[in-house]
């Protein structure tokens, strides 16, 4: 009889084990799951930020921004991108991120830095025309001889 119960103990225990690493296991899976979901989410969320700063810059057909807002713009577009590409990298096999997207991506870095440099010089030149003092010699404001002429009161 006690061999019978501690066979049937070891039973118990064996299964228990399994029991517990097989609860282990799928702790871990869903650890992981929700890793992998938050990861994916968040790839997800810096894919429609980038989006929506791309529609924001495509407006400027229709309506032209100041050049600040135009340097803001293609300045968190730069940001937005490179964050993208670091993110695709460390997790896109793991999000299931098609491999064409990346290649994509660095591709259009040199388009995107060009457009900021551009837009931010010209924020630039903007910024220094309107601190800059007056070109004219007599400090006003006609671009003829510097100024409004006053006529003199009385008699001609």
């Amino acid at each position: 009889m006690n061999a019978r119960l501690m066979i049937k103990q070891n039973v118990i225990l064996r299964h228990s084990r399994r029991a517990a690493a097989s609860l282990l296991v799928m702790l871990a899976m869903t650890g992981l799951a929700h890793a992998q979901a938050n990861e994916c989410n968040a790839l997800g969320m810096s894919f429609q930020k980038r989006q929506a700063t791309i529609e924001q810059i495509q407006s400027f057909n229709k309506k032209p921004p100041t050049a600040d807002v135009a340097c803001a713009s293609f300045t968190r577009l730069v940001s937005q991108t490179n964050e993208l590409i670091k993110s695709v990298e460390e997790n896109g096999a793991w999000c299931h991120v098609p491999q064409e997207i990346l290649p994509g991506l660095q591709s259009q870095v040199p388009q995107i830095a060009e457009g900021r440099k551009n837009s931010c010089a010209a924020a630039e030149q903007q910024r220094k025309a309107k601190t800059a003092p007056s070109a004219s010699p007599f400090g006003g404001g006609d671009s003829v001889i510097g100024g409004a002429v006053k006529m003199p009161k009385g008699a001609l």
